[in-house]
Formats: structure tokens, sequence, C-alpha cells
């Protein structure tokens, strides 16, 4: 049951469309990824399926962008990923992709940015 859950979540990712949200090259993605530009491409070109981690950082990530919407220009995106935030116990939100819980709290901290409400 975990492997199909598993597939499904990896087959439903849009690698390519991610990273044009994010406006970061296949590098860039990479290096947020932990993983190599190589990796990357071949998951575009539907050569490769990442592994799980990954396809689970790809998965939130894409949730995250599609929360953010346009609050935030794409250009600016990239540095929001690698800045630390005061508001998220001093942590990337790149770095908030790895589990649910801390997922939960990057979604909310972006909906309350969103909605003015940041006390």
């Amino acid at each position: 049951m975990a492997a199909s859950l598993e597939s499904s979540m990896i087959h439903s990712v849009n690698v390519k469309a991610i990273r044009e949200k994010t406006g970061l090259s296949q590098e860039q993605l990479a290096q947020l990824l932990g993983t190599s530009w190589v990796s990357v491409s071949r998951w575009e070109r539907k050569v490769a399926q990442p592994s799980s981690a990954p396809a689970a950082r790809l998965q939130r990530l894409g949730e995250l962008l599609a929360r953010i919407g346009r609050a935030l220009p794409k250009e600016e995106v990239p540095r929001f990923l690698r800045t630390p935030q005061p508001l998220l116990r001093g942590y990337r939100p790149i770095d908030l992709l790895d589990s649910d819980y801390s997922f939960r709290d990057l979604l909310a901290f972006v909906d309350a940015a969103k909605s003015g409400d940041m006390a």
C-alpha cells in the first residue's frame, strides 16, 4: 500500500513546472533538494523518478508554491526559500519541507503572511 502511495506521489509531481514556478535552474533546484542537477534533468525528462525523500520534498514544494500563489513575485521565491525566517524559529522555508509537522507550520506561516496577520 505504501509503495502505491509513493508511486502516485512521484507521478503527480511535475518537476519542470515546479522549477519554472520558482525560477530556479536545474542546478539550483538540485541544491535545494540535496541532489544533483543530472537527477533533476532525468526527472524532468521522465527518464528516472525521484526516490521517496526528494519526491516528498517536491510534492510539498509544489503545494507551497500553490499556497503562495501570486502573493510573492516569481523572482523572490528562491530568496524566500533560502532565507531563515524569525517567525519559523530561524529555519529556512526549504528546510521545512522534510516533515509533515514542520510543513504544516510553514503553510500556516504563508497563510498568516498572506492575510497580513503576522503577530
